[in-house]
């Protein structure tokens, strides 16, 4: 039999700690963005305005089997249409402030995802006046969530709609480095042996910062690098958010003393070239964002070369994949070789007036988005 718990407060939330993580390894979406860490402190940063709207299931022996990692707050539609949302933790900010907190899931015990997320999802359509939609992101396509979402939808009633389908790229890492080399196109095995020369002919130096007395420096250096880079573009750069900066700050501070978070530096000449700002969690590192300096030097690739020497630790290291996630298939990430995920943004919605108003409109923007692209 299982109980089902409401955590409507952050001291509850906080109370769940030593269960969370205990959970999330025997579930089957175990990343580092469905962590306590994550989203404890992402609801620190991004919470105001919000609600906690977390559910567990817990078995007949008081053993926690199911989290249900939701928020609530209130949307509104084309200006003027109030939808009360559910979503995961760690998504929906604004887009200036955008984490990309990937792989977000519900977190079940493996072997009890229809049992645990069927309960939850029947309690929460039974609760009418609670929220119209549930809106969730960055969900895994293979995630075994959704069909069982789909087919609750089915026998409520509800509407179902996938809102956006992108792709997460990653490479499996082979055992040697020999064997990663080989496993590259030509042009880009010739890209890293050539700027590997060069910087052994150089006053190159690779700093890894992985203490937490050494993170400010090195997080300032990937600023630094990131933020001069897209401000010459034209473009603001993703830390001039402060709470984008508040998030990794924070973050940082619980992850660095577990083994979890690294920033690679590479030096010229004793001056930072480029900075590589890595996450670490169950064999697999997460290449999460970088900075490089524009110059003129003998290296031709900065950004392709400390990636490579990141892709060498962690192979020294027996991690078994590089996940680059969310990208353009076809963008600079693809020369790695690597495969793809399908990662999705689904909604639920339930059957009422407003929601006929909503699927009417959006018909009919969708209609007229048609016409202008027809004639332009």
């Amino acid at each position: 039999m299982l109980t089902l718990e409401r955590i409507l407060t952050r001291e509850a939330f906080a109370r769940l700690e030593p269960e969370w993580d205990a959970l999330l390894v025997q579930s089957a979406a175990d990343t580092i963005t469905l962590t306590f860490d994550w989203l404890s402190t992402w609801w620190d940063v991004f919470g105001e305005d919000r609600e906690l709207m977390i559910l567990i299931a817990r078995d007949s022996g008081g053993e926690l089997i199911g989290i249900a990692p939701l928020l609530k707050r209130t949307v509104q539609h084309f200006g003027v249409l109030p939808f009360k949302r559910l979503e995961f933790i760690a998504s929906g900010e604004d887009e200036a402030d955008e984490i990309c907190s990937e792989y977000l899931d519900f977190i079940i015990k493996q072997g009890r995802e229809a049992e645990v997320l069927g309960a939850m999802l029947e309690h929460l359509i039974s609760q009418d006046s609670e929220w119209d939609e549930m809106v969730l992101t960055d969900i895994l396509e293979e995630s075994p969530s959704i069909s069982i979402l789909r087919n609750a939808c089915e026998d409520a009633a509800m509407s179902w709609r996938i809102l956006k389908t992108q792709h997460c790229i990653f490479l499996p890492l082979p055992r040697t480095w020999d064997e990663f080399l080989k496993g590259l196109s030509r042009g880009y095995r010739h890209k890293i042996t050539r700027d590997w020369r060069a910087a052994s002919s150089l006053d190159t130096e690779l700093v890894v910062v992985d203490k937490p007395d050494d993170f400010a420096n090195g997080f300032d250096t990937l600023v630094r690098l990131h933020q001069s880079r897209w401000i010459e573009k034209g473009r603001p750069g993703v830390f001039s958010s402060e709470k984008f900066t508040r998030f990794h700050t924070r973050l940082a501070a619980k992850l660095l003393p577990k083994g979890r978070l690294r920033i690679f530096i590479l030096n010229l000449n004793g001056e930072p070239l480029a900075a590589l700002y890595d996450f670490i969690y169950g064999r697999k590192v997460f290449y999460y964002q970088s900075g490089l300096k524009i110059a003129d030097t003998p290296i031709h690739s900065p950004g392709i070369l400390i990636r490579s020497y990141a892709m060498e630790v962690a192979i020294e290291e027996k991690l078994t994949e590089c996940d680059f996630m969310k990208g353009d298939p076809a963008g600079y990430k693809s020369g790695w070789q690597g495969k793809l995920r399908g990662i999705l943004q689904v909604r639920l919605a339930r059957a009422q007036s407003k929601e006929a108003i909503y699927n009417t409109t959006s018909k009919v923007i969708a209609g007229l988005r048609s016409i202008k692209r027809a004639v332009s």
